[in-house]
């Protein structure tokens, strides 16, 4: 299935999609497996990573079974079909999060602080101050900033805070330097790539790990809804 075809079908519900819709825009797509109204959309990123669409437990346990899928790592799981992807498979790793979707209607605020983009020049500050540093790369970062949407706030021009968008253009990256929390940097990244994402038309969501219940009451109290489980899975 060419790439615009794809995006087609899954736009007709770009909410339940759009993790999807955004991994597949902005990463080469290396095959579309189907089965019915399932579907497994294998893409090539950090890792080739196997996104999986449907809503047919049947039809996700047919094409499990007759399809072998040529990677380990797999994206957008529902808690539905956790058990069936996981069933006779030994799991490596497996993340959880919860994910989160800024609504239409609520509005946002202008961030009160100055923000700018981040820049090749802060990749170092970024990988030193992360909490995931040691699954991030120079490389990936510079991707992020070249190819997504970023938002930074400096005093008196250092990096103090920051955000970016990962590949799926999830929200993420989020960052205040300690020394610098509790002075609303945090919310004025938020507001500005929330304010970004609706500039370009496109839903601005976020996935959060059970519990990290700051960036969780940080994002409802902006005005983030729940939307449902989503987890990644990388097999043995």
């Amino acid at each position: 299935m060419e790439k615009e075809n794809l995006l087609k079908l899954l736009q007709k519900e770009p909410l339940t999609n759009m993790g999807i819709i955004g991994f597949v825009e902005n990463n080469p797509i290396k095959a579309v497996y189907n089965q019915g109204d399932t579907y497994i959309i294998l893409g090539d990123s950090d890792h080739l990573w196997a996104y999986l669409y449907g809503r047919k437990p049947n039809e996700l346990k047919e094409m499990l079974n007759t399809i072998e899928v040529p990677t380990k790592y797999f994206a957008n799981i529902e808690d539905w079909m956790l058990p069936i992807l996981t069933d006779g498979r030994e799991v490596e790793w497996k993340l959880n999060t919860r994910r989160y979707y800024f609504p239409e209607n609520i509005e946002i605020k202008e961030p009160v602080h100055d923000v700018d983009n981040l820049n090749k020049k802060d990749i170092e500050v970024i990988l030193k101050h992360s909490h995931y540093s040691e699954y991030l790369t120079r490389k990936l970062i510079k991707e992020r900033i070249e190819g997504g949407l970023s938002a930074a706030i400096r005093e008196y021009g250092k990096l103090v805070a920051w955000g970016l968008t990962h590949d799926d253009k999830s929200l993420g990256f989020l960052h205040v330097i300690k020394e610098y929390r509790n002075k609303g940097y945090a919310q004025d990244i938020g507001r500005s790539l929330i304010n970004k994402k609706r500039e370009l038309n496109e839903v601005a969501y976020i996935n959060i790990e059970p519990d990290n219940y700051k960036s969780i009451n940080l994002s409802e109290g902006m005005g983030f809804k729940y939307d449902r489980n989503i987890s990644w899975v990388k097999f043995k």
